[in-house]
């Protein structure tokens, strides 16, 4: 596993993703963690950086009215997998690219489709983008550890799947990188986090 402080991510991150995708015709990222704020800033810098494209998970939150008691006491059941899977995963499976809607419970619906353009470089960026019920997409999974104290909800959801364990990459607060590897050494891949689905 390698940790790079946050500060130093987009920069370092910029440098593994075009090492790792030369000769690739697509090459995925996934951003997890309990910071949105943090996520998101650190995948719009890098997707600046390597002409990438992200994609939300927050267009992909379970609606409140479908939650059932199982579904509530998942760790993760606040996402969407299942329509993650169906409109943006199996799509770039199949070499295509996803169109997918934006799911807002404020109005109970989709308020917008977004039809993903082509690129190089896909970033999955925000809470539960590295969900174990996903099927194996990314290239490089990395988590933020840093930034607020997680709620209950995602402490049980980071915990119960291991996520920070099973990344390639762990993201620190300012500080926290000593010990790891440095990005320098980077030099492989942790195992795929999928519990299931296909590969």
């Amino acid at each position: 596993m390698t940790r790079i402080r946050y500060e130093d991510a987009p920069e370092r991150l910029a440098n593994i993703v075009d090492r790792e995708s030369s000769g690739m015709a697509r090459f995925y990222v996934g951003i997890d963690g309990a910071d949105r704020e943090k996520i998101a800033s650190l995948a719009g810098e890098l997707a600046a950086r390597v002409s990438g494209f992200v994609i939300p998970t927050d267009a992909f939150s379970f609606p409140l009215r479908a939650v059932t008691p199982a579904r509530n006491a998942t760790p993760g059941g606040a996402f969407d997998y299942e329509r993650f899977t169906r409109e943006v995963v199996r799509p770039f499976l199949a070499k295509e690219l996803p169109v997918y809607g934006v799911y807002r419970e404020e109005v109970r619906g989709t308020v917008e489709r977004v039809k993903v353009p082509a690129c190089g470089v896909y970033i999955v960026a925000g809470r539960y983008a590295l969900h174990p019920e996903i099927p194996d997409l990314y290239d490089l999974r990395i988590v933020l550890d840093c930034g607020g104290e997680p709620d209950e909800a995602m402490r049980a959801y980071l915990s119960a799947y291991m996520i920070a364990e099973l990344s390639d990459i762990v993201v620190t607060r300012e500080g926290d990188a000593d010990g790891g590897e440095e990005d320098g050494d980077f030099s492989g891949f942790s195992l795929p986090l999928t519990l299931g689905g296909d590969a």
